[in-house]
Order: C-alpha cells, then structure tokens, then sequence
C-alpha cells in the first residue's frame, strides 16, 4: 500500500504562496480522502483481498490461483460432476485420476441417497409438527402408532397401510394432502379418542437385547469356524495391539459376515452422488411433495449443501487411499454412505487407523488381515488396554465402533461365546 500523501503544504511555504480561499480546504479534503480511498483499494486488490499476498518467489505476472470451486473445471468431466470434480481438484486431487474416476464405467447419478436423508432430517427437525399431526389422527382412526412427532420406519408403514386401505399410493410420504385426507376419514367416523394415548415409558438401553441373525445357533457355529481357521491370525494381532481376537473377529461378523457381504452399492459412487446432490437443484425435483415454500426450501437447501459437503469430504479421503495404494476406487462394494471393508470403515477412518497388517506395501481392508490388524488397531486407539475385562471399559470402546447399544450389546455376546471355545 503507497503511502498517503502530506494534508497540506509545509508551514515554511505558506508564507511565500498565496493562501487558498476559505472554501478550498474542504475540497482539498475531500480529494486526498478519495485518493487515499483509491489507493487502499488498489493495493487490498493486488494483495488478495485479505493480506494474502502472492507466494514468496512466485511470478506475479501469473493469474492467481482459483478459490475451491470457481477455477477451470477438470478437463473431460461433465455435468452434473463437474463442479465436483473442480471442487476435489481445488483441493489438491491429480486433475488425470479424478477424470479417470468420474468417466469409470457404471458411475451414474443417483439422487435417492440425499433424498433419503433430506426427507428423514425434514421430518425431524422441520415439519415435526405436521408428523405429530398425521399420527395423532391415525391413532384416533384406529392405527398402531407411536405420536412423537418422528418420521420413522414405523410411522412410515402406518401411513402406508392407511394409503393403501384408502385406494391411495402407498409412498408413505407424510404431506399437508395426506393431513387433510386423515381429517376427512375422522369426519366419517372416529374409532378412540387421543385420551386414550399412552407413551410407552421410557426405558434404558437394554444391556442384554442382540441382534438375533448374528447370536443363533446356528450363526454362533458359522462364526466359531471362521475363528478357529484364522485363530494364528487374531492371535498375531492380540500380540501388537492387546485387543482380544474374539472381538475383532466378532465385529467383522456383525458388520459384513465375515466377509461373505460388503453390501450392495459402489462406495464411491454412492458418496459421489451425495457430494454433487450439494447443489440441490440436481435433487429438488425428487421433493416437490414438501418444498411448499421459502422456508422449506431455504431449509432443504441448507441441508443438502451441508450432507453434501460431508460426503464431498468421505469421498476425497476415499480417492486418496485406494490411489496411495494402487487400488481401483470405482470397485469398492460398500454401504450407502461409503463405509468399506472386512470392518466397514469409513473413508475418512482409514488415514487414522487402517494398518498394512500383511506387509505387502499397501493398506487393503478387503484383504482379512489388513482388516483384523486395522480393526484391533482402531480399538486400541478408542482405549482398550490389554484383556480389559471389565465389560463397561468394553462397551464404552465398542461404542465408538457403532453407537447402537444392541450392537455393543452383539459384539461382546459373539466374543464371549468365542473366548469360551
């Protein structure tokens, strides 16, 4: 920034000028002021807008670098990727593999993730009260629900019986059409009165439910055989990082079957589509049933753009490990919202935890041992310290795995029927 100028002539010079008349000195003011004001913005505009000069030793007759998101866009890569891939590329990702990525085969837009997820957070946090409205009508028409004010799968099969006895399209959606056919069925004829309403009492988590698939008879056995073939395998890994082989081996159990099911989408793909759905307008067309108006718009615009960050944020830290180790992303099987693997990790867990357990080089959590060696080096970076035998300190370090206390509850069933082998 140039320096401003002096307000006004030196004093030893006044003598020998002809002073100004009364009305110049303002003008003078105001001149140097607008000066002063060109001046500053001149130089704010050179310096990046924000004190961020250029790089020391960089050439300055070179643009300067885009902001994420608003350079050239990555060569070879359409819509509706395209801001997407600019975005990753903004941050750091080679611009030859993202277009790689983003033109592999099969890789399709699909919007019902974030409509998914845009439709379970609306009816949660913004319409809660039309759903209370629709399951207090139901309960009076005689239907089995829960009235809290929650979209959940319950309410959704209620809502979908009543649609389906009605004649209507049974989408299970609740909308103001659907409250005011509920209103019309309760003027023909009312079977109770919301009196009559009981909230089920609160309960604590259960400290014994299980999910029953993985604790029968039958699946103890299945799993039981999987341990004892890979015992020196847990056992190897119980010697680096303490954590009981029984747990590992009954986490991977639960979460995929030990392998035999890393579920039915493209990871990556499914995380691509969540991350471009961050431009809502890709998804809206899907939720004209509840974007009624401004605030809900405003609302459901919000959202997406928020989802659709966090899953630009999975998908990147997903690219960067399958490229580190010579992995093919596009191939991944996994969950709906990019979790991968023997154990499900999320992409951005992998950089924290994931370990190259069989010493060939890379880091492959569809190869069991990286697997059981990630697994158990997750848990002891969660806290758990040698055998731990008291089952709080266990349930509070599977907890961070998943926070479903019938998971925890799962997990530590399968181990002690292992350990009792």
């Amino acid at each position: 920034m140039t320096t401003p100028p002096p307000a006004g002539p030196a004093p030893s010079l006044l003598s020998s000028r002809r002073l100004p008349s009364p009305g110049a000195f303002p003008r003078t003011i105001i001149f140097l002021r607008l000066a002063l004001a060109v001046c500053l913005a001149a130089s704010l505009l050179l310096a990046g807008c924000g004190g961020r000069g250029r790089p020391e030793g960089s050439d300055p007759s070179a643009p300067p670098a885009p902001r994420p998101g608003t350079g050239a866009a990555v060569r070879g890569v359409a819509a509706p990727w395209t801001d997407l891939a600019r975005r990753l590329r903004d941050r750091g990702l080679p611009e030859a593999n993202l277009a790689a990525f983003f033109n592999s085969p099969g890789l399709r837009f699909n919007p019902a993730p974030m409509e998914t997820k845009l439709r379970e957070l609306y009816g949660i946090f913004y319409r809660s009260d039309l759903t209370r409205s629709v399951q207090e009508k139901l309960f009076e028409l005689g239907y089995d629900v829960g009235i809290d004010g929650r979209m959940g799968p319950g309410t959704k099969k209620v809502v979908q019986a009543f649609q389906s006895d009605n004649g209507l399209a049974a989408d299970g959606k609740i909308t103001d059409d659907l409250d005011v056919r509920l209103k019309v069925a309760l003027i023909k004829g009312k079977v109770r009165d919301l009196s009559q309403y009981k909230p089920p009492p609160a309960r604590e988590p259960s400290r014994t439910a299980t999910h029953g698939q993985f604790t029968n008879k039958t699946a103890l056995a299945t799993i039981a055989g999987h341990y004892a073939a890979d015992k020196p395998l847990f056992d190897r890994m119980e010697a680096a990082y303490g954590v009981p082989g029984q747990v590992v081996a009954s986490i991977m159990w639960i979460e995929t079957g030990y392998g035999t099911f890393f579920g039915t989408q493209k990871a990556a793909h499914s995380l691509a589509s969540m991350a471009a759905s961050a431009n809502y307008d890709l998804v809206a067309p899907r939720l004209t049933d509840i974007d009624t108006n401004s605030e809900a718009r405003a609302y459901l615009k919000e959202t997406a753009e928020a989802r659709g960050g966090w899953a630009a944020d999975e998908l990147r830290a997903l690219l960067e490990y399958a490229w580190r180790n010579r992995l093919d992303p596009s191939e991944f099987p996994g969950s709906v919202y990019g979790a991968i693997g023997y154990g499900q990790f999320m992409p951005s867990n992998i950089s924290k935890f994931a370990v190259d357990g069989n010493g060939d080089g890379r880091i492959d959590l569809f190869d069991k041992t990286d697997a059981v060696f990630s697994i158990g080096n997750f848990l002891r970076g969660s806290g758990w310290r040698g055998p731990m035998a008291d089952q709080e300190a266990r349930r509070k370090v599977v907890m961070l795995y998943n926070r479903s206390a019938t998971y925890v509850n799962t997990v530590l069933f399968v181990a002690r029927h292992l350990g009792a082998q």
